[in-house]
């Protein structure tokens, strides 16, 4: 079955999937931190990286509604898996922390496209 914005949106909101993207994002925040320093827009993403750090489940939170939509997790199926009752998908975890780093610049504040 195809991806709906009902598909996506119901993971989106679903814990355990939030809890995930915590931890990728915590994951891509840190590589940043240790990125050279003259990395291009560096200043945004470590600043960006440091307010993900010092609050993670809001940075979970705010960026999954939209991070679902996003061709590495929209390309994978999303299903209901009624014995554990969650919404999950095909996604793995390298896939989500990638989808992440190639939009840390836009998350940044960095508008111009990559």
């Amino acid at each position: 079955m195809a991806n709906t914005a009902y598909t996506q949106q119901a993971l989106a909101s679903n814990a355990n999937f939030q809890t995930r993207v915590r931890n990728a994002i915590s994951t891509v925040a840190w590589q940043v931190l240790n990125e050279p320093a003259n990395t291009p827009n560096n200043k945004a993403r470590v600043n960006y990286a440091r307010s993900v750090i010092a609050n993670l489940q809001m940075a979970a939170v705010t960026i999954s509604p939209w991070l679902v939509d996003r061709p590495n997790l929209f390309g994978f199926e999303t299903t209901y898996d009624f014995p554990s009752g969650n919404v999950v998908t095909a996604s793995g975890d390298a896939d989500i922390e990638s989808q992440i780093a190639t939009d840390w610049d836009v998350l940044a504040g960095n508008l111009e496209p990559v």
